[in-house]
């Protein structure tokens, strides 16, 4: 009796500690779980770490080294100690040793980091660190290419190789054989290659490359495409499309851009149904933690009315709190203020005053370079040089890469800069009457400006398309291909003009002369079609390649399509897909298409 009673509590025991017990495969989910979050959280701190010692204004190099202690002790990550090796390489927050470099870097690659051999290579290799040991180089180099590091590669085949011609030519070689293997940073040096000013120049190819590694998120890539959309130098100028980038590049711990990322969204110009939400945000960090970054942003916000109402008062008020802490941004716009005597008192000094306090917390920023050298050329809280107001604007615009050799570029550039965004004036009056001024005096860059401006591009001028229309043909007239392109199209198509074919093809003809890729692109069609000419594809498909060669998506698309079918040339699929492949890594949505509908019919 006693032994029932006893199996029977046993066994009822069991039952409830199987209903009670967690299900196994459950806890084991939740143990991968944590141990993915906790390896998610490790490379955020690495990244953190990362972008503090190499934030180009404001590096907090104490802050990094102690991340990287902290793992390097807790966790012996690799990574870690590579980190802690590079800010001794380099000097950044501790004395520069090379010794303590070494010694750091030889313990990440015991516990396996792959970059350790690489950059203990890189310091046996050459003068820069007095430790030139060409065997030590070759012996670490060696370690690193052992563990799949192609970087070490490309500079064993440079050392091994007396003959410089032939180590390039055997580097670009292995480049291109691991690039076509998907080896991202492989594809970005090709794209540098490609993309520099050399005989080897090949816009396509290089942009080609450089989306191909951004595509696998490299971050210099998504950089470089994110510039080239701002500045419409290799692809169109494409606001949009750069702050896309830009926010691409904010994921993969570049935030840099995060708060021209934040404008764009305020301004409307990307995500605008996060504009709640990013306004919230930088009233929080304007509150908790005192950004003055966000502080100026949103002072920008209530000057201009971007998603809030607009108060000029609440804008001064933001700007000076931020400039209590030296910021760069909220002097400049205070000096600027004081510079037109809006909303301030008719003190010029300041504004001279404040501009080179904005330049001693950063001598980069471009808007404090051009302040400082407006008042030298109007002779504002300094007195008047226009010898050295000149040398600074041409400085200005050597950085941003535009032409200064005439008075008609210098007055363009005065222009470009009112017209800003973030300029704190309520209209646009100024940079108009200087970029007519400009216009007056030659400059076809500033009538297209003028054009763009009151056609819409730019959001803080107000739309007239019969200014546009004017401004478009001056434009044209004094020579400027995108001008050209444009009329030409509109002519061409009848579009808000009468149409006139051979008017339209004549301005499609000088921007073609230009190497104006658009213009070249719809002259193939033209000739291709017939249209206002006689058909000829031959000639057609030379202007298609002439226009694939400027990046142009469209031209890749026609290739694509001739190739597919035959069509003027031999019938080559492999060929038609490379185009459509160049065309689609560019969003191009009629190559998607037809990249899509070949790789099908492969398929089949």
């Amino acid at each position: 009796m006693w032994f029932l009673l006893v199996l029977v509590l046993g066994i009822g025991a069991l039952a409830i500690w199987m209903w009670k017990r967690p299900d196994p495969v459950k806890r084991d989910q939740a143990k991968a779980v944590h141990h993915d979050l906790w390896i998610e959280q490790i490379d955020a701190q690495l990244k953190y770490a990362t972008r503090l010692s190499t934030d180009p204004h404001h590096p907090d190099y104490e802050r990094a080294y102690q991340i990287y202690q902290g793992l390097a002790q807790q966790q012996e990550l690799p990574q870690a100690y590579v980190g802690m090796a590079l800010m001794h390489l380099n000097g950044q927050g501790r004395e520069q040793s090379t010794e303590k470099a070494i010694s750091f870097l030889e313990k990440a690659y015991s516990l396996g980091g792959e970059d350790a051999a690489y950059h203990l290579g890189q310091i046996y290799d050459g003068h820069q660190y007095q430790l030139n040991d060409p065997e030590k180089a070759l012996y670490w180099y060696r370690h690193a290419v052992a563990r799949g590091h192609l970087d070490a590669q490309y500079r064993i085949t440079e050392l091994a190789e007396s003959d410089h011609d032939t180590a390039e030519q055997q580097r670009l070689q292995l480049l291109i054989q691991n690039a076509e293997q998907g080896h991202a940073n492989s594809q970005y040096q090709l794209a540098q290659y490609y993309l520099a000013d050399s005989a080897a120049q090949d816009l396509s190819l290089g942009i080609h490359y450089l989306f191909l590694a951004a595509q696998q998120d490299h971050l210099a890539a998504n950089q470089d495409i994110a510039e080239a959309y701002a500045n419409g130098k290799i692809l169109p100028k494409d606001q949009q499309q750069a702050l896309s980038f830009i926010k691409r590049c904010i994921h993969l711990g570049d935030q840099s851009g995060l708060y021209d990322y934040y404008a764009g969204v305020l301004l409307g110009t990307i995500d605008p149904d996060q504009r709640q939400r990013v306004f919230k945000h930088l009233l929080q960090q304007s509150k908790e933690h005192k950004d003055a970054q966000a502080k100026t942003l949103i002072g920008l916000a209530y000057f201009h009315g971007w998603y809030v109402q607009k108060n000029e008062t609440m804008a001064f008020r933001y700007w000076s709190e931020a400039a209590q802490t030296q910021h760069p941004q909220a002097l400049s716009l205070i000096a600027a203020l004081y510079f037109e005597s809006y909303l301030v008192a008719h003190e010029l000094e300041k504004a001279f005053e404040l501009y080179q306090h904005a330049l001693q917390s950063d001598p980069d920023h471009g808007f404090s370079q051009m302040g400082v050298a407006l008042c030298y050329l109007n002779g504002v809280g300094v007195a008047k040089d226009t010898t050295k107001a000149t040398q600074m604007i041409q400085a200005i615009a050597q950085q941003e890469q535009l032409a200064a050799q005439s008075e008609a570029d210098l007055i363009y550039i005065v222009g470009r800069f009112y017209g800003l965004p973030e300029y704190p004036l309520p209209t646009r009056e100024k940079a108009i009457q200087y970029l007519n001024q400009a216009v007056a005096k030659g400059s076809s860059k500033a009538a297209w400006y003028l054009y763009q401006a009151y056609s819409g591009f730019y959001p803080v001028f107000e739309v007239n398309e019969e200014q546009a229309k004017r401004y478009l043909h001056q434009a044209a007239q004094l020579g400027n291909a995108q001008a050209q392109t444009e009329l030409g199209l509109m002519y061409l198509k009848g579009k808000k003009v009468e149409q006139d074919t051979a008017l339209g093809l004549k301005y499609l003809e000088q921007a073609a002369s230009q190497h104006n890729g658009l213009a070249l692109n719809a002259l193939g069609e033209a000739l291709e079609q017939g249209i206002g000419i006689e058909a000829n594809l031959d000639q057609a498909i030379q202007c298609y390649r002439k226009a694939a060669a400027q990046v142009n998506a469209d031209a890749y698309s026609h290739l694509g399509r001739l190739y597919t079918k035959g069509i003027g040339v031999e019938r080559d699929i492999a060929i038609a897909r490379q185009w459509l492949e160049k065309g689609s890594l560019l969003g191009h949505e009629p190559s998607i298409e037809q990249l899509n509908n070949v790789n099908a019919y492969l398929h089949m």
